[in-house]
């Protein structure tokens, strides 16, 4: 097996392995955060710093919330197991939550333009695959040289979204993408 750049640590030998649980052990862990997150914000009494995290109605907007916030979740963990060791980290944190955000999004609307209805057994399912296809392209970005420019711009981007999330969570355009279907509102005025 090759030795990639950055990989080894002092006195510690290799870290592939440890990578590979970290990243098995983050796909089990971002799903479950997912799931912990769906409903948090009717669990907090409608809380509106836990607004910021969690899903405030069921728009296909507010659902791409639980990849972000699962992930920096995790990712706050790990950081200190495997993530100051690693090259890229910031990088594929952010990479990871555009891939879940764009399988989600692109399974959802495919399936929903042929059929013609929401089928959550297919929502979850596109979660699982995100978050799945993230952590996975998450340890190949790790494997590669360190990038200074490249981990700076991971951390422009997660601080970015969650800006845009915030933002949006009290502040939504009305478009599809924001409407809370079952009650024809947006953002966190829905009624749900």
């Amino acid at each position: 097996m090759p030795v990639h750049y950055g990989l080894i640590l002092k006195g510690m030998g290799k870290i592939t392995d440890k990578l590979k649980v970290s990243s098995i052990t983050g796909f089990f862990a971002i799903v479950l955060l997912g799931v912990f997150y769906h409903d948090l914000y009717h669990w907090t009494n409608r809380s509106l710093l836990i607004a910021i995290m969690a899903p405030v109605n069921e728009s296909v907007w507010e659902h791409l919330k639980l990849g972000l916030w699962a992930l920096i979740s995790f990712s706050v963990v790990e950081y200190f197991v495997v993530g100051k060791f690693v090259n890229n980290y910031f990088i594929a944190k952010a990479v990871g939550v555009l891939v879940i955000s764009f399988t989600v999004l692109t399974v959802y609307y495919a399936y929903t333009t042929l059929l013609g209805r929401n089928i959550i057994a297919l929502d979850i399912t596109s979660y699982v695959l995100g978050v799945l296809l993230c952590q996975w392209v998450g340890y190949n970005l790790y494997l590669l040289k360190n990038s200074g420019f490249l981990n700076g711009l991971g951390l422009i981007i997660l601080t970015g979204l969650v800006i845009l999330f915030a933002l949006f969570t009290f502040y939504p355009p009305e478009t599809e993408l924001f409407k809370d279907r079952n009650f024809n509102s947006y953002g966190i005025e829905s009624k749900m």
